[in-house]
């Protein structure tokens, strides 16, 4: 007798729709397993409704006690018979309910979220500095000027893809389960981990490997070039030139400011390391992921000295060459 009068308490609540969201959603969704339970709520439904709006033409206000005592008359009246209910109506906790609701949006959220990362674009719009940016996975990119990147701030799925619209010089992570694309106007580029300088114009793509091998898509007709070190390609829009390059001028070999825009100190001396071929060392984590945004000129000396005294940074010389920084 109490399951029955705590049902119709609900059903009363839901039609007069006095129940919170994720009560009423329950409380719908439990009633549409069963189809007795199904059409009983539908019906019901169809009845107060038309109570409602009979009683909000009169003008009179809306009275959900009155209203059930009246759908019960009237469902009387129209020898609607209530048959026995068979399905089980747990008691359930509805906060419990809230919150399972609740922790399933977040949970979906999240996922969505991490496959749909922010996108950051770094523009170099300076006429002599080259920007230096280490991707999330690593990847080294050395923006030429008049330049535009796109990068996510992490790589989900199962690429690692960028868009590209001027000129740089990559020097890929590897990566052999998650290719490195780049997109660009007329082609797309795809590597696994390899060193090359790729340009972007209105009309083409100039490409110029100086390590490993690239592959090169047009985006009109997917027509593919594999292009190898010391080899170049030009992508027009329906065609792909290859030929034999002799090791020439990159964005990387003639740049002469180094810029880094909110960078970590590790980043930093990772690039300067892989560039000078140096054995510069950062002690301390704090002081490794210390964020700075610093311009160098072109030469490892002065930049071991900004890196000193812009920074107060302790800089210790080894015999064997290695330069030690420490607070």
């Amino acid at each position: 007798m109490n399951s029955k009068k705590s049902y119709q308490t609900h059903l009363a609540k839901y039609l007069s729709n006095e129940m919170a969201l994720a009560a009423k959603i329950w409380f719908y969704l439990k009633n549409q397993i069963n189809p007795k339970t199904k059409h009983e709520l539908n019906t019901l439904k169809v009845f107060f409704n038309s109570m409602k709006v009979n009683e909000n033409n009169k003008d009179i206000e809306f009275d959900t006690g009155k209203a059930w005592q009246k759908l019960q008359e009237r469902i009387k009246t129209e020898s609607y018979t209530r048959q026995s209910r068979t399905a089980f109506i747990p008691n359930l906790n509805y906060f419990a309910v809230a919150a399972t609701v609740l922790v399933m949006v977040a949970l979906s959220l999240s996922v969505w979220f991490y496959y749909n990362p922010k996108t950051i674009t770094l523009a170099n719009m300076t006429e002599s500095s080259t920007i230096i940016r280490t991707l999330p996975d690593g990847t080294q990119i050395f923006l030429g000027e008049n330049t535009i990147l796109e990068y996510p701030v992490r790589f989900a799925g199962k690429t690692r893809t960028v868009k590209l619209n001027g000129e740089a010089y990559f020097d890929v992570a590897k990566n052999g389960s998650k290719p490195f694309i780049i997109k660009t106007s007329h082609a797309n580029v795809k590597v696994v981990g390899t060193s090359f300088n790729l340009k972007t114009s209105n009309n083409e793509v100039h490409l110029k490997v100086t390590e490993g091998k690239v592959k090169i898509i047009l985006a009109t007709n997917q027509k593919s070039a594999l292009v190898q070190a010391g080899e170049a390609a030009i992508a027009s829009k329906n065609d792909i030139v290859t030929y034999t390059q002799p090791a020439g001028e990159t964005i990387k070999s003639a740049m002469k400011l180094l810029m880094f825009q909110d960078e970590t100190l590790d980043n930093i001396v990772r690039v300067i390391n892989s560039t000078y071929g140096s054995n510069i060392k950062v002690l301390g984590d704090d002081l490794k992921n210390m964020r700075i945004s610093v311009t160098f000129d072109n030469d490892i000396s002065s930049i071991v000295n900004i890196l000193s005294v812009s920074f107060n940074l302790k800089v210790t010389r080894s015999p064997d060459g290695t330069i030690i920084i420490s607070r």
